[in-house]
């Protein structure tokens, strides 16, 4: 495909359209796909709707990593930034002298009366429930409380569930202001009986004259004198789908998702499917085995995963455990997946309410191998072996799976493909730059760079296939990790990361079918994507970009000459030096019946607006051309909670003659400009 593309250096921008020349092949969906991870709040108070910390009551060591107080991981738990010290000090106070006091991590005491609190061995799940011997009432019940936020912008009903049993009366539970002045919501659950219990309560919030993220309390207590244990306490939005933030879906949707890779990155080098499977109140909460400020509930597994997948109506990708787990552990999770109830996975998927298989078709056998971080790190030699024998054990469970090997650089994947040529479909690449760049390096600079490393990558994946090509034929590659990861303020939350991400996307066009997918980093609070904070979700840049570029998907890449300014950058860190990158980089494609071309143009420039003369050759367009145009005013433009919609996509509209158009590029922007064609 790549003679259908032509760059030339010229300062007079001009961009020649040729209909008439097109590939054999569409440009895939899986282009635009995204990855999730168990990482900080991109999973649990990320895409899970559950809004309470440490629901099962656990000993607060689980959550202390690195021997950290409190003070330092409740806020980051509990989301705090940006919450004024007036009402989080004393939370905080609070929180730390109920842990002192024998209450669950980031629950505290409530009410007036006497009270011991234990957190004691006799559970539902886990290691402890949270046991509480009442003594005396004061003016109101007496038990534990959290700060939370709620989606009050969206929802005002939330369905409580929590397991309990215990002589101190009924059960009670409410949702108060942080200062507990005002009872937004309050009802009583049921009477504590001697037997562990369920108990189910509905609440409804009276968010009358509340600020949007404000911080609230939610209570659950008892109203006599006894003992009460609690365990498992789960508080969701009534309008989740499936357990997931309805907010989030609905962006993913909108961005027409086609595959979500998971459960890791580095996290799934160290966990085991089977602890995310069963009935949620049985599953066993675990230290997060690679990012040790967090740890994992297991309340989202692959079940919750495919019911996520079906709700944005994307495809899976998992990937496997090939650091600590075994070839059969992952070839049961194939079973599990895709076995048909008949076999001892498929029915025990079944038996979890789920009867019909998932049939999953992509699986990537382990996550940055090559990696001294990563849990069970090997050489090159080390991991071509693994490779096989797990590619024997899942493909003799379901020989239909497309299996995409553990790659990255040449040297890495010299054995890989050399031993394996023979079950070797795919190599998995993770291009995540920027790494060392210091958070006080010019921002310019950084952005140029940045902007620029698409020009270098193009070459790099060019010679990845061709190096794979000597042996496996067709050669595939999936990036299925991409992100900018510097501190510096051009972040992967700014327009840079849009820019960044248009330039892989363009470049993987114009190298055709070398590039099956793509899985950008990540989903939620992690990387690029989405962003939640007090449980109001908003969109990154790039999360836009991928909503203007995915309108490509299914459509047929066409001729197209670019001349362009042109710009250079010297190597700068861990970014390599580009010689002459094109401030404007586009792609043309139409529709399968040639009635509609999209043209997608970039202007990397972090400054100047270009403006260019687009002439269509074998297309007369309608005198309307749609225009969608995503823009920033500098390279760390950004939303945020306080701006949302810093930087959005506008749309409007253009005129064209018979021929094109002269249409002026923002800088650092991306624009679709939809032609049609004149009957």
């Amino acid at each position: 495909m790549a003679p259908l593309i032509r760059f030339v250096e010229d300062n007079a921008p001009r961009l020649e359209v040729f209909t008439h020349q097109r590939s054999e092949q569409a440009i895939t969906p899986r282009l635009f796909g995204k990855f999730t991870e168990h990482l900080g709040r991109n999973v649990y108070h990320g895409i899970w709707a559950q809004v309470l910390v440490n629901p099962g009551f656990e000993p607060a060591q689980a959550f202390l990593y690195g021997g950290r107080p409190p003070s330092e991981t409740l806020p980051h738990h509990q989301a705090w930034w940006g919450v004024p010290d007036a009402v989080t000090r004393p939370l905080l106070r609070r929180l730390e002298e109920s842990l002192r006091e024998g209450v669950a991590y980031a629950w505290l005491r409530f009410g007036e009366g006497e009270a011991r609190y234990t957190l004691d061995g006799d559970r539902v799940n886990s290691e402890t429930s949270q046991c509480i011997e009442v003594r005396s009432l004061g003016t109101r019940e007496v038990g534990i409380a959290q700060p939370i936020f709620l989606p009050l912008h969206r929802q005002k009903r939330f369905v409580l569930t929590v397991w309990a049993k215990g002589s101190a009366g009924n059960l009670l539970a409410s949702i108060r202001s942080a200062d507990e002045r005002r009872v937004l919501a309050e009802g009583r659950a049921g009477r504590l009986t001697d037997r562990w219990r369920k108990y189910t309560l509905r609440l409804s919030v009276d968010a009358s004259g509340m600020e949007r993220g404000e911080l609230l309390l939610f209570t659950l207590g008892v109203d006599a004198p006894g003992t009460v244990w609690l365990d498992q306490c789960f508080l969701f939005p009534a309008d989740h789908l499936k357990g997931f933030d309805p907010d989030a879906v609905k962006a993913c949707k909108q961005a027409k998702l086609p595959i979500l890779r998971f459960p890791g990155g580095n996290f799934v080098s160290g966990y085991h499917w089977e602890d995310g499977v069963g009935p949620i109140d049985e599953r066993p909460l675990r230290p997060n085995p690679a990012w040790h400020d967090v740890v994992e509930y297991n309340h989202v597994g692959t079940d919750e995963y495919m019911a996520l997948c079906r709700a944005i109506g994307c495809e899976p990708l998992i990937c496997v455990n090939a650091g600590n787990g075994t070839p059969e552990e992952a070839a049961r999770w194939v079973e599990y997946c895709n076995g048909s109830p008949n076999t001892q996975q498929g029915r025990r998927r079944a038996e979890n309410g789920h009867p019909e298989p998932y049939n999953v078709r992509y699986w990537e056998i382990g996550n940055e191998l090559w990696g001294d971080w990563q849990i069970g790190h090997c050489t090159r030699e080390e991991y071509a072996e693994r490779y096989r024998r797990f590619v024997q054990a899942m493909k003799a469970v379901d020989p239909t799976i497309e299996v995409i090997a553990c790659g990255q650089d040449a040297r890495w994947n010299e054995p890989l493909i050399e031993r394996c040529a023979d079950i070797l479909r795919s190599l998995s690449i993770h291009t995540l730059i920027a790494h060392s760049v210091p958070p006080n390096a010019p921002v310019e600079k950084v952005y140029r760079s940045i902007a620029a490393f698409p020009v270098w990558y193009e070459e790099h994946l060019a010679e990845l296939g061709r190096q794979m090509a000597r042996r496996v034929k067709p050669p595939r590659i999936a990036i299925t990790e991409l992100q900018i990861m510097t501190p510096n303020p051009v972040n992967n939350q700014t327009i840079a990361e849009a820019i960044y991400l248009s330039g892989v996307v363009n470049t993987s066009i114009r190298l055709g079918d070398l590039l099956e997918l793509i899985t950008h980093s990540a989903l939620m609070n992690h990387g690029g994507g989405l962003r939640k904070h007090r449980e109001f979700v908003w969109k990154n840049p790039v999360q836009l970009a991928h909503e203007l570029l995915v309108n490509l998907a299914g459509h047929v890449p066409v001729g197209l000459a670019v001349a362009s300014p042109v710009f250079s950058v010297p190597a700068l860190h861990d970014l390599p030096a580009v010689q002459k990158a094109p401030y404007l980089d586009a792609v043309a494609a139409v529709n399968p019946n040639g009635t509609a071309l999209s043209l997608v143009v970039t202007n990397r420039h972090p400054d100047s607006p270009l403006t260019a003369e687009v002439v269509l050759h074998d297309f007369t367009p309608r005198p309307a051309v749609a225009t969608s145009t995503l823009a920033g005013n500098s390279p760390t433009a950004h939303n945020s909670f306080e701006q949302p919609e810093a930087v959005r996509t506008v749309k409007g509209d253009a005129r064209a003659g018979k021929n094109g158009l002269r249409y002026t590029f923002p800088p650092l922007s991306l624009t679709l400009l939809t032609f049609r064609l004149s009957r």
